[in-house]
């Protein structure tokens, strides 16, 4: 008998399916009920002894950055420059040459030996330092007179050689300079207090060089600069042409208050006013008075001066004793002498004696009251 099965046409669903059902279509129903490696079961399994072999990833070449135009970057500049190419170069070039000129204007002008050249050596010992030129400056203590000059001369030296030098060593070279010549060309007050106007001309040189000191200081700083070499002839031209205005300054000053003083004043002058008037009579007769050391002297004026009062009331009484004979005004610590100290302000005659009799037996002839001799040892 045959028994026909119920539904024999359709296929078999759920747990009496079989896999090897052929011809089975498969359920989406069922195939999100299989478990995740029922799809895997048909693919050959690698062996167990076998290693896996791992699929190498593919290499990505690097791609190129996209950048915009690249700025240039400015080359990294030297802080080290020769003075004669460096912003302050100039100015302290021109300080230098000043101050050097000032140091050596008295020896030089010595050396021509004509009455304008003369008066402008006296005029420049005011502020001249002691070494070289061997001057009596009170424009300035004498020790900031001979660092100025020495800073000076090492700043041509280097500056002549092209020495590189870097920002900060210019920057001290420059206050080295401005501190000391501040104090010279604040002296300016004190020649228009006392009318000393001859010295007009030093005072001149004295600002000029502080100014171009400052100058120097505020330019420092140094840029990019392609210029090379030693620039010797820069040097060269600026330190000559200092010096040739140191000349022309005190030649012409010179010469302009010779002939006012010839031809306004019939050749008289009038007797210089405050302690400043005596400052500069005694630094015009400063290398007079070295060269009566260790010589006897004819004392013919002597006082105590403690203000510019006194100072003006004695540059009277000395300037009516030059008009007798050659007199030469020294301070007390001039002489050498222990009582005598800068207080006191001394008249001495221009002539060396070689003992205590003679120079008591000129004072006898001379007329002058007081006259003692005294012994020149400072």
């Amino acid at each position: 008998m045959t028994t026909t099965e119920p539904n024999a046409g359709e296929e078999r669903r759920g747990r009496h399916a079989k896999r090897n059902d052929e011809d089975r279509t498969a359920d989406p129903a069922d195939v999100e009920r299989a478990p995740a490696h029922g799809a895997d079961e048909d693919e050959p399994e690698p062996a167990d002894d076998a290693p896996a072999e791992e699929e190498p990833a593919e290499e990505v070449p690097p791609q190129p950055r996209q950048e915009g135009p690249r700025e240039e970057r400015p080359e990294k500049r030297s802080s080290r420059h020769a003075i004669a190419h460096h912003p302050a170069g100039s100015c302290l070039l021109l300080s230098a040459g000043l101050l050097t000129g000032l140091a050596l204007a008295p020896p030089v002008f010595d050396r021509l030996r004509f009455e304008v050249a003369t008066r402008a050596a006296d005029a420049a010992r005011s502020a001249a330092a002691p070494w070289p030129a061997g001057g009596e400056p009170w424009f300035w203590p004498g020790s900031l007179a001979v660092l100025a000059t020495v800073v000076a001369i090492v700043v041509l030296v280097i500056a002549a050689f092209g020495v590189r030098l870097p920002d900060l060593a210019v920057l001290a070279a420059a206050l080295l300079l401005a501190v000391p010549a501040a104090r010279a060309a604040w002296a300016t007050l004190a020649v228009l207090d006392a009318h000393l106007w001859e010295l007009v001309p030093l005072c001149i040189v004295c600002v000029a060089a502080f100014g171009s000191a400052v100058a120097a200081a505020f330019r420092w700083r140094s840029g990019q600069n392609p210029a090379t070499g030693a620039g010797a002839s820069e040097v060269v031209g600026v330190t000559l042409g200092a010096w040739l205005l140191v000349v022309l300054l005190f030649l012409g000053g010179s010469a302009i208050a010779s002939s006012a003083q010839t031809h306004a004043f019939g050749n008289v002058t009038s007797p210089p006013q405050d302690v400043a008037g005596l400052l500069s009579v005694r630094a015009a007769d400063a290398p007079q008075v070295r060269d009566l050391r260790r010589h006897w002297a004819a004392q013919v004026g002597a006082a105590q001066v403690h203000d510019d009062a006194d100072a003006s009331a004695y540059a009277v009484v000395h300037h009516d004793l030059t008009t007798k004979f050659p007199t030469l005004l020294a301070r007390g610590d001039d002489v050498g002498e222990p009582g005598l100290h800068s207080s006191w302000w001394l008249s001495l005659a221009a002539q060396p004696f070689a003992s205590s009799a003679e120079a008591s037996a000129w004072c006898a002839t001379s007329g002058v009251a007081g006259c003692t001799p005294r012994l020149i040892t400072g």
